[in-house]
């Protein structure tokens, strides 16, 4: 019952952000974010459940808590700014959005390093968390390099469309398609055709899964399973592998990238290779995590507080 509270309650928030974003004014917007910041960290359940999972995960501090809620109010007054961008300007990216972007969010000089792969002729694949505000760490990024983002498929049309929006307004294409267009094989394909093509191809594969659906990778003092697709992809095409993350700077987010991984497929047993390539990124994320926990969005999520509550499906301690 609880659970469909929430669910109902999170369809009519976004159903109301849809309608009314075209018509708030920037400033509007922003206001979301001061107001989650403050309301967030007393929220009976959500709040708790985010304190559990900091502290499961050793990064806990009545500091990182107040940071995550902060954070997250910059990431849903981002989301409204780029739904109201989208609405009211033709262009893309637009160019309203863009402003806000380069005000929010820097760029680190490591991204040359992917900018040099591209020089090279060949394109690269960038694994990244769901970190809060990725709309505008994206729209940062696809200025720097051409970049195409594989979004989940999603069955809600209200939540897809509103996906759709925030990558166009970004300037960023995009790769979203439901399960039955091809399957996993024919997804695979086209993931592979936007590297082949010389751009980039941004994956947010963060999303703990069960044990027998992932790759294991040791994260903190768990063992815990990541998607290897993207590894996968990588090995079957050679193309570089960077892992995006993030720091703050003087209250706005750095994006940074580290790499390039090559991922070498001759005789190298490819399960293993997949591994040690995920295992990279878990080993990058967790130190973010470490650093900044305030960052990740996805410390609410329901897998992965199942992962750090210790369900066997999802864990090995």
């Amino acid at each position: 019952m609880l659970r469909e509270l929430r669910h109902a309650v999170t369809a009519g928030a976004r159903d109301l952000a849809l309608r009314l974003s075209p018509m708030m004014s920037e400033r509007a917007a922003d206001r979301v974010a001061p107001l989650i910041a403050r309301l967030g960290p007393h929220l009976p359940v959500l709040a708790r459940q985010v304190a559990d999972n900091m502290r499961s995960a050793g990064v806990y501090s009545r500091q990182a808590h107040r940071d995550y809620f902060a954070w997250l109010g910059e990431h849903f007054a981002g989301a409204l700014q780029v739904l109201r961008c989208a609405a009211r300007e033709s262009q893309s990216p637009s160019p309203s959005f863009m402003r806000m972007a380069h005000e929010r969010i820097g760029l680190d000089a490591s991204a040359d390093r992917l900018r040099d792969c591209l020089a090279e002729g060949c394109g690269a694949i960038v694994m990244s968390p769901h970190i809060n505000n990725y709309f505008m760490n994206s729209a940062r990024l696809n200025e720097h390099v051409p970049l195409t983002a594989y979004m989940r498929w999603v069955n809600d049309p209200r939540r897809q469309a509103a996906k759709e929006l925030w990558y166009r307004a970004s300037g960023a294409s995009f790769i979203s398609e439901p399960p039955d267009a091809g399957g996993p094989l024919g997804r695979m394909k086209r993931m592979a055709e936007v590297v082949q093509s010389g751009r980039v191809l941004l994956v947010l594969v963060d999303l703990t899964q069960k044990r027998e659906d992932g790759v294991p990778v040791r994260f903190f003092d768990r063992e815990v399973y990541l998607p290897g697709g993207t590894a996968v992809l990588a090995l079957r095409t050679g193309a570089p592998l960077f892992i995006m993350t993030a720091r703050c700077e003087a209250g706005r987010q750095v994006v940074e990238l580290t790499g390039p991984i090559r991922a070498e497929r001759a005789g190298r047993d490819r399960q293993q290779a997949a591994r040690e390539i995920m295992q990279a990124f878990a080993d990058r994320f967790a130190t973010m995590l470490a650093e900044y926990p305030g960052l990740w969005y996805l410390w609410g999520d329901k897998r992965w507080t199942r992962t750090f509550r210790g369900d066997q499906r999802y864990v090995k301690t």
